[in-house]
């Protein structure tokens, strides 16, 4: 009798853990029937813009999820309508790369035509926001280093970064960016390029313009 409750209970537990297994959908908190993606990319002169809708289609994805993006064009038409949440109508002069958008109808199979009727600018927390600069890693800072337009790569900063690396993982991009959905440059109050920024999981913790800087902070 008492071989037969330890065997049941047994089960039981391999049997919660089997469900709690199967039951981990890393993006499972998106809607079927709200496809939720954000701008990637925006072609007036073609009129259409494109959505990466690669999060919203793993959303049935258990486990482990492979990194590949799901993008789909949304064709400018005479029916489309554009508006912001509060239900206010906006236009494709208003949509900014990296802003996230709810697209209707739903576009289950990626292949074939398309035809979007309604896209909705969504309100974007923080996070959303700064997504890019923020560290994925609590015990490992994030640091973007911006070059202006017409700043060129400097093999010798680079070079200094690169021993930076185990205090946290360096970025590099061209900002000003055209059309983007945050204005770093003002909201972070940036002078000139190059600007190094570091960021933890939820905030900016050092900005400089000097790599030395840089190198002394994370070897304070």
């Amino acid at each position: 009798m008492i071989m037969l409750k330890k065997v049941s209970i047994l089960l039981f537990l391999l049997s919660m853990l089997n469900l709690s297994a199967c039951g981990n959908k890393p993006y499972g908190h998106y809607e079927d029937n709200k496809m939720i993606g954000i701008v990637q990319q925006i072609q007036p002169e073609n009129n259409l813009f494109e959505v990466d809708i690669s999060q919203w289609h793993k959303r049935d994805v258990r486990g482990s999820v492979n990194d590949y993006g799901v993008t789909i064009t949304v064709p400018i038409t005479d029916e489309l309508v554009i508006k912001n949440e509060d239900g206010t109508l906006s236009d494709l002069s208003l949509i900014k790369i990296g802003q996230k958008v709810l697209v209707n109808p739903p576009k289950d199979v990626i292949e074939g035509e398309y035809k979007a009727k309604e896209v909705i600018l969504l309100n974007m927390t923080y996070e959303e926001k700064y997504d890019r600069l923020l560290s994925k890693n609590k015990d490992k800072y994030l640091t973007t280093v911006f070059w202006g337009e017409m700043d060129t790569s400097s093999s010798e900063l680079e070079s200094k970064l690169i021993g930076l690396v185990s205090h946290s993982t360096i970025n590099f991009s061209t900002y000003p960016e055209k059309n983007y959905v945050v204005n770093y440059e003002k909201e972070l109050d940036i002078e000139k390029y190059p600007v190094m920024l570091v960021f933890d999981t939820e905030k900016l913790v050092f900005k400089t313009y000097d790599v030395d800087e840089l190198i002394e902070f994370f070897n304070t």
